[in-house]
């Protein structure tokens, strides 16, 4: 699928979804409030839609799934720098288990030799790249 779909249409679902959740009454007031909405949306969302799904395809599956893991992670990070927002002790829990995740996922750890794959065909074209 193409970069510029996803963009398209990822964020057009969620905002039907979240729309009768929305806060209309806090909405910008006056030219620059828009004009930073605008630059959040497209500029840091948009390009990280385009970068990141223009170049999904060349990287292995298990690296795609860690680093879609990992992006809650940083998510965090920027709170606690930009804030000071202090990580509770359920986040710390859960930043440790992504991490864990990611690093068998990406190490292989529990994968063995002679286990049959659900999915044969995808293990295969994992280990011709």
């Amino acid at each position: 699928m193409r970069p510029n779909w996803l963009f398209a249409t990822e964020p057009s679902i969620g905002i039907l979804m979240l729309a009768p959740f929305a806060d209309f009454a806090a909405l910008p007031e006056g030219i620059a409030g828009w004009l930073w909405l605008l630059a959040l949306g497209i500029v840091h969302t948009g390009l990280m839609y385009v970068l990141l799904y223009g170049n999904i395809q060349k990287l292995p599956t298990s690296l795609t799934g860690a680093l879609s893991f990992i992006y809650p992670i940083v998510a965090l990070l920027v709170d606690f720098l930009a804030f000071g927002q202090q990580l509770e002790i359920v986040q710390g829990v859960g930043v440790a288990a992504i991490l864990v995740a990611a690093a068998g996922s990406t190490l292989g750890w529990g994968h063995r030799k002679g286990i049959r794959t659900p999915f044969p065909s995808v293990a295969a074209s994992e280990k011709r790249s």
